[in-house]
C-alpha cells in the first residue's frame, strides 16, 4: 500500500459555528493591472470562474467532476491535496484508487483516506485531468455546506486572480503574471514550503502585529485568522478576552477555542490591516508544521477578501491591490520586477 503524506489546513478543514465581524474596508472598483511593462487585459484568463463568500468566509467557486455539477469547492492556499467530501463521493459513485492512501494532517487532527478514480475537474474554461483528489468525510461543519476542495496542486498550475468589483477568480498563464511588474499593488513575499509528493506547497508570510514580526500561513481556506499561544506571549499580550462560545471545526474533529486576540495594527510589505481578531488556539497543524513551540499564526480568506489579489506562484508573490489610505509611502507600492 502506497502511502503519500500531505497536509490540510485552513476552514477547507476549519470552519467557525458563530458570527464574526470584519471590518469592511471598501471595495476595489478596477481589476486591470497597470504597472511598468503594460497592462493585463481581462480576456487574458485561461479560466474565469464567479465566486461568493459563504458565512465562514471562505471563498467558493463552482466546478464539475466528470462533466456533472456544478458543485461548491472551496479555495483553499493551505492545502496541499485538493479534495471532495463524502457526500458527493456517494453522489457521483465515485470510486477508490486501490493501494492509495494519503495520510491526511488536519488543523485539529489526522487521518489516512483514499484517493478516488476522477477523469477530470473543470473550473470554467480549464480541465485538470487525471486529477490527485483525495476523499475526506463530509460529517463535521466544515464540509456541510461545500462539496470539495480546491487546493495548492490545483490552483498553482495558474496565477491567480481574485476581483472584488465582479466578483469573479480568474486563472491566468502563470509567466504572463510573472514576467511583469505592477504600481499601485504591494508585493508580498511568499515563502513556499514543499509538502508531500505532490509539489505542492504551504506558503508562508512574514508580518508584524502590532509591530512584533511573526511568521504567518497564507490559508484561504480559513475564514479567520488564528494564532498560537507562543504568538501570543511573544507579543507581550495580557489577558485575551475569553470565550466560551466558539468551536473550531476541521475536517476530521473538533476544538472549543477558549480565548481571542485583539490587534490594532497588522502589516507586511506595505499593506496595512486595523482592529483584526485573531482566535488563539494550540491546534495540531501548527505541530505539524513544525511550529508548535514557535510563535505562529494563520491569516484566513476574511483579511484578503477586502479587496483585489493575485497569486503568483511562479515569482512567490502575492500581489494586493492597496487603498491609499493603507500605503506606506516609506516602503512605496511598486511590486518590482
Amino acid at each position: 500500500m502506497e502511502r503519500v503524506i500531505h497536509r490540510i489546513l485552513g476552514l477547507a478543514t476549519i470552519i467557525i459555528r458563530v458570527k464574526q465581524h470584519f471590518k469592511i474596508m471598501g471595495l476595489v472598483t478596477v481589476f486591470a493591472l497597470s504597472g511598468c511593462a503594460g497592462t493585463l487585459e481581462l480576456d487574458d484568463a485561461l479560466a474565469i470562474a464567479p465566486y461568493h463568500i459563504e458565512d465562514g468566509g471562505r471563498i467558493i467557486v463552482e466546478a464539475r467532476v466528470d462533466g456533472l455539477g456544478p458543485f461548491d469547492f472551496v479555495l483553499d492556499t493551505g492545502a496541499s491535496i485538493s479534495a471532495i467530501f463524502d457526500k458527493l463521493r456517494d453522489e457521483l459513485g465515485l470510486e477508490p484508487v486501490p493501494g492509495k492512501v494519503v495520510i491526511i494532517h488536519g488543523a485539529v487532527a489526522s487521518g489516512r483516506f483514499s484517493l478516488l478514480d476522477i477523469d477530470r475537474l473543470e473550473i470554467g474554461q480549464e480541465t485538470w485531468d487525471d486529477p490527485r483528489i483525495v476523499s475526506l468525510p463530509g460529517e463535521t461543519a466544515a464540509g456541510s455546506t461545500v462539496d470539495g476542495v480546491l487546493g495548492v496542486d490545483f490552483l498553482q498550475r495558474y496565477a491567480v486572480g481574485f476581483s472584488t468589483s465582479d466578483r469573479v477568480v480568474r486563472l491566468y498563464p502563470p509567466d504572463l503574471i510573472a514576467r511583469r511588474s505592477y504600481r499601485g499593488w504591494a508585493s508580498v513575499p511568499l515563502q513556499a514550503e514543499p509538502v508531500g509528493e505532490t509539489g505542492a506547497s504551504v506558503h508562508y508570510i512574514d508580518i508584524e502585529i502590532d509591530g512584533w514580526p511573526i511568521k504567518a500561513v497564507f490559508d484561504l481556506g480559513a475564514g479567520f485568522n488564528m494564532i498560537n499561544w507562543p504568538g501570543v506571549r511573544s507579543l507581550g499580550a495580557t489577558a485575551p478576552r475569553s470565550r466560551r462560545d466558539r468551536l473550531l471545526t476541521g475536517a476530521l474533529d473538533s476544538s472549543l477555542l477558549v480565548a481571542t486576540l485583539e490587534a490594532k495594527e497588522v502589516t507586511t510589505a506595505s499593506i496595512r490591516w486595523r482592529n483584526e481578531v485573531f482566535s488563539i488556539a494550540d491546534i495540531e497543524i501548527f505541530e505539524t508544521l513544525m511550529l508548535g513551540d514557535t510563535p505562529a499564526a494563520i491569516l484566513g480568506a476574511g483579511l484578503f477578501t477586502q479587496r483585489d489579489f493575485v497569486i503568483d506562484f511562479v515569482r512567490s508573490r502575492l500581489l494586493v491591490k492597496v487603498a491609499m489610505d493603507e500605503v506606506d509611502v516609506t516602503v512605496g507600492t511598486g511590486a518590482e520586477p
